[in-house]
C-alpha cells in the first residue's frame, strides 16, 4: 500500500527501463492498438515527447522515488522538458497523444503545456 507498494515499485521499474538516452520518454499510438508498450516512437527528439515525459515524471515524483538512480532519472527528464521549451514559453506540438476505439488518434493541443508545467511545478 502507498508509495512502497509492489504495484508502485513495478511502475517505477517500468518507467526507469524505458527512459531514453536524451532524458525523456515516448511511445507511439501502436501501444494502444497492440495493447503493449511500443518502444518505437513517433518523436524526432530521440524518441521522446514532452507530454509522455511529463507523464513519466509525474508518476515518478508521485511514487516519491529516492534512490540516486531514480532521482537522476527525474533530473534528466526535467532537463529534457526545459530544453524542449520554446523561447516564447510554449512547447512544440508533437504527434498523437491519445487514441480511442483503438483506431482514432487525437492530438490534445493543451496537453503540450498543461502536463510539462505541472511536472516542472512539482
Amino acid at each position: 500500500r502507498g508509495v512502497d507498494s509492489a504495484p508502485m515499485r513495478r511502475c517505477v521499474r517500468f518507467l526507469m527501463a524505458r527512459q531514453n538516452p536524451n532524458g525523456g520518454w515516448g511511445e507511439t499510438y501502436v501501444s494502444c492498438v497492440d495493447k503493449a508498450y511500443a518502444q518505437d516512437s513517433m518523436f524526432t527528439a530521440g524518441g521522446s515527447g514532452v507530454v509522455q515525459t511529463a507523464w513519466a515524471l509525474l508518476a515518478l515524483m508521485g511514487a516519491e522515488v529516492s534512490s540516486p538512480e531514480e532521482i537522476s532519472a527525474v533530473e534528466r527528464g526535467v532537463q529534457f522538458l526545459m530544453q524542449a521549451q520554446q523561447k516564447d514559453g510554449d512547447w512544440p506540438q508533437e504527434n498523437i497523444t491519445g487514441v480511442f476505439n483503438r483506431s482514432c488518434g487525437i492530438t490534445y493541443t493543451s496537453y503540450r503545456n498543461v502536463f510539462p508545467i505541472w511536472a516542472l511545478a512539482r
